[in-house]
């Protein structure tokens, strides 16, 4: 009798939920917030590539490296890099590399309208089948990953979202959390909600009152509707 392995729920997210964490983290693109529609397109246009859902829901769901991937295409946006040239860069990069998660998976950088990554002593624009670059265009590059940590096998392994809040797949499910903690900032604002002052709230959680403040920052930000 075979045993069938259970999928572990940590940074499972829906569409919904994915565009409000894309949509309140700055770059913006051309001043616009990323909606559910926009990254439903995205998916089925194969940027990034995106693995079929293996939950028992019909909602589509993601990973946290779906997520952080579709984060870095949201930079790489907001520089004017067409969607062709970030399609043309995954797609070069999983199979020259074999990197499952391209996006979550390598430092990136850009400049002008291409992307580029460090290999070796070269410089290689991705977007363009992996051209060796001029070196010069070195001192011009702007890194990707702006807000990311990464683990031992350089994949992404927690974002920061807002001053002193991230998600970490690991921490509460992959939910937004106070920075060092496992105390989500849901948990702080329903606290408040209910009416306990933030000095008491602090007090209650271990947190400083500028913790507490930017969890609150962070709620009211993701609250307005995309």
């Amino acid at each position: 009798m075979v045993t069938m392995k259970s999928p572990v729920f940590t940074g499972i997210y829906g569409i919904p939920e994915a565009a409000t964490y894309l949509s309140n983290t700055p770059p913006l693109i051309n001043g616009h917030r990323v909606n559910p529609a926009k990254l439903r397109y995205w998916i089925r246009t194969s940027v990034p590539h995106v693995a079929p859902s293996i939950f028992p829901t019909r909602q589509r769901l993601i990973t946290f490296l779906d997520l952080v991937s579709m984060r870095m295409i949201m930079v790489m946006r907001s520089r004017n890099i067409k969607l062709r040239e970030i399609r043309e860069a995954e797609d070069f990069l999983r199979k020259e590399f074999g990197l499952e998660f391209p996006f979550a998976s390598k430092p990136l950088w850009t400049y002008g309208s291409h992307i580029y990554i460090k290999y070796e002593e070269y410089l290689l624009s991705v977007s363009k089948y992996g051209q060796q670059a001029m070196d010069f265009i070195r001192k011009w590059l702007t890194k990707v990953e702006i807000d990311m940590t990464f683990d031992e096998c350089d994949l992404a392994s927690s974002w920061l979202l807002h001053r002193g809040i991230r998600i970490d797949p690991k921490i509460q499910f992959g939910e937004s959390c106070i920075d060092g903690t496992r105390v989500p900032t849901s948990a702080i604002l329903n606290t408040v909600k209910a009416g306990d002052p933030i000095e008491v709230v602090a007090k209650s959680f271990g947190l400083s009152l500028e913790q507490v403040q930017n969890a609150l920052q962070w709620e009211h930000r993701i609250a307005t509707p995309t």
